[in-house]
């Protein structure tokens, strides 16, 4: 699996979801993006599509990046943001397919996790395991290994079902024992400090809390 085939598969997904959504799931809070309805997570997911081809890339990710995005779609029904997407997926497709770099590999990682974000708020099963949770599981260790270290955090062992990861230099002294999919949740922000607290730690987890995600932690626990 590569980034490429991750987006494709991911889209096309909720695609056939966005097909099946009744005017009131399309209105409800994503409790995991604030202010965003399910209608304006599609939005933003276009939104990345269209930007990543135009090259509207500075500040990518940020806030204000976003918010452009949906309100850029405001007014539009889910019809026609879908209709936007699948036209011009297929041109992102290739890009990406071109080269992974660190540029092009966060449209996985935001793919797959606002599918989960989506489903969750509309009462569908999440993907907990599956190929792209366990490539994206695997390059989210990637990625947090120099983080840990750029940050001064002492290490930590990672036990997930597909083998141990140390994230920073040494030798651990605290062990969590997580699925990938809980990992990427953590990761980007869908879980509460005391979700993560209650994780399978090995050892005192507090210096760890704060850096095991990229974005500040939700106030409530967010279940999928």
């Amino acid at each position: 699996m590569d980034t490429a085939s991750l987006y494709r598969a991911t889209r096309d997904r909720l695609l056939v979801v966005a097909g099946d959504l009744s005017e009131e799931e399309l209105t409800r809070p994503v409790a995991a993006l604030p202010g965003w309805t399910v209608l304006d997570t599609y939005a933003h997911l276009t939104g990345v599509c269209a930007d990543m081809l135009d090259g509207r890339l500075e500040g990518a990710g940020s806030p204000p990046w976003t918010a452009v995005q949906v309100a850029a779609r405001a007014g539009r029904s889910l019809a026609e943001v879908a209709a936007e997407w699948a036209d011009r997926g297929p041109d992102l497709d290739r890009l990406l397919a071109e080269g992974d770099s660190a540029r092009t590999g966060f449209v996985g990682f935001d793919v797959w996790t606002h599918e989960q974000d989506i489903r969750s708020t509309v009462g569908l099963g999440c993907g907990r395991d599956d190929d792209r949770v366990r490539f994206l599981g695997a390059r989210g260790l990637e990625i947090f290994g120099p983080r840990f270290d750029s940050e001064g955090t002492a290490p930590l062992l990672v036990v997930t079902e597909q083998g141990e990861s140390v994230l920073g230099t040494g030798a651990p002294a605290v062990t969590l024992r997580i699925s990938s999919y809980e990992f990427l949740r953590t990761v980007f922000g869908r879980r509460s400090r005391s979700q993560i607290e209650a994780a399978g730690w090995e050892g005192d987890p507090s210096p760890f809390i704060d850096r095991l995600s990229l974005f500040d932690l939700p106030e409530t626990d967010l279940p999928d």
